[in-house]
């Protein structure tokens, strides 16, 4: 069994409604298997016993396979899109990506993470879903309340843990492994919300969870926080969700309206608490200051003269109204150019790994190329030069990077569609098309048998 989402950015790009798409899959799968659906908020979680992961659906960002009780924990913080969220400890970017998804790809997002190698992982969730809105940063959490202060909205802290909330498939020696290290991770944990409560603003809000199933890193460290810091804890108010935190309510009476889920055969164990913060505090910055960086990358708008003539080729390439480009930021890095939604952030504050995703790259021969990421964003957008695949086979080979023999004129700009669905760019060269699907999704395994 398996929970996955949605992800409403991609069907937007491709003008599918929810429901149709649903009804899709179940077309597609056998038989045998099923997909039920449960309502949290605004977003429906469903459950399957098919291996949802080999659908190309999947493989193009359409869904994303994430526990229900990893899905409460964003769904808690109730992202609006005039706010600025930080996810403090970012990584994968399952929460990260479905708050933008909430935020209809518009806003802004900081996904934070402290491990470079980890922040690839991040990278690679956002271009598969298409997520205009998040920004990465490589800093360590603790350290990073010295470039903020009362700044952001709400603040997301999922931080790491013991992560007993599910042994299933864990040795036994990883999680006395785990255990042994309580005392440290309960330092961190700590040391992290206490960073969030520098950055978020009087009035803003926390969401801080874990997946494990301890007191010591969650009810006892939460009534530890309250202990010291002017915050309360709201209750998540989430339409669907029915809980008691009976455990909760016997250490400190207010944690009755935090979310304890114990683990069941099919999900993960998690403790979910939104604090709101009602007065603002001071203490010592110098401990814990993060040196200095030069931001290197120039946030551009759409009428830049460094730019504008980039977005007029494109829009010709393409067949994109130019208008279109009025609603992002731009920054232009080594022959790329990257464009996120447009917002408020004050860039200038932290130097950041990336924003957005890869809008188009530069081909010295033929001029600005947009990326197939780029085209399954865009995708109603782009209104000439699209090539129709009209067979598994030919969307085997172009899935693959392979050259495949196709009816169509020479052009070094296509967009390449099966049925509804955006593929990626393109050009077609003596009747064959050459593919730009991104080489780092070409390994994912996908059942060409179920496709239609």
């Amino acid at each position: 069994m398996a929970y996955f989402r949605v992800n409403k950015v991609k069907l937007n790009s491709n003008g599918l409604e929810e429901e149709t798409f649903i009804s899709r899959l179940r077309e597609l799968i056998p038989s045998d298997y099923s997909i039920s659906k449960e309502k949290f908020g605004e977003v429906n979680i469903y459950k399957t016993n098919f291996q949802i992961g080999k659908l190309l659906e999947h493989t193009l960002g359409f869904i994303y396979i994430q526990s229900k009780s990893s899905m409460l924990s964003a769904i808690s913080l109730s992202p609006s899109q005039n706010e600025k969220i930080l996810d403090l400890c970012s990584a994968p970017g399952s929460k990260s990506t479905l708050l933008a998804d909430l935020l209809n790809n518009e806003g802004f997002i900081l996904s934070n993470e402290i491990s470079l190698d980890r922040t690839k992982a991040l990278m690679f969730n956002i271009d598969r879903l298409g997520i205009l809105n998040i920004t990465i940063s490589n800093y360590d959490g603790i350290r990073l309340s010295s470039l903020f202060h009362n700044y952001f909205d709400k603040v997301l802290v999922d931080p790491p843990c013991t992560a007993l909330g599910d042994t299933r498939f864990t040795p036994q020696k990883q999680i006395q492994r785990n255990l042994s290290r309580i005392e440290n991770l309960t330092q961190i944990q700590y040391q992290l919300l206490v960073s969030a409560a520098k950055m978020v603003r009087t009035g803003g809000e926390i969401v801080y969870s874990t997946c494990t199933t301890t007191l010591e890193e969650n009810e006892y460290l939460i009534q530890k926080f309250l202990n010291k810091y002017p915050f309360e804890i709201v209750h998540p108010e989430i339409s669907g969700l029915n809980f008691e935190n009976i455990i909760g309510k016997k250490i400190f009476e207010d944690l009755y309206h935090s979310i304890r889920i114990d683990p069941t055969d099919d999900d993960e164990g998690f403790f979910i608490v939104k604090l709101r913060k009602v007065d603002d505090f001071v203490e010592d910055f110098k401990s814990d200051l993060v040196s200095t960086q030069k931001q290197s990358n120039e946030i551009l708008s759409y009428n830049s003269s460094k730019i504008f003539d980039i977005l007029n080729q494109i829009s010709e390439n393409y067949g994109i109204d130019f208008n279109l480009w009025q609603n992002f930021l731009y920054v232009l890095r080594n022959g790329d150019i990257y464009f996120t939604s447009k917002n408020d952030f004050d860039y200038s504050r932290l130097k950041f790994l990336r924003t957005g995703i890869k809008l188009a790259t530069l081909d010295k021969k033929s001029g600005w190329r947009l990326t197939s990421n780029a085209v399954q964003i865009l995708g109603k957008n782009i209104q000439s030069n699209i090539v129709e695949l009209e067979s598994k086979e030919q969307l085997k080979t172009y899935f693959m990077g392979q050259k495949t023999s196709i009816n169509y004129p020479d052009c070094d700009f296509v967009t390449v569609k099966y049925g509804d669905y955006y593929l990626g760019s393109g050009k077609v060269r003596n009747s064959v098309l050459l593919s730009y699907f991104p080489r780092s999704r070409r390994t994912i395994e996908i059942d060409f048998s179920v496709i239609k």
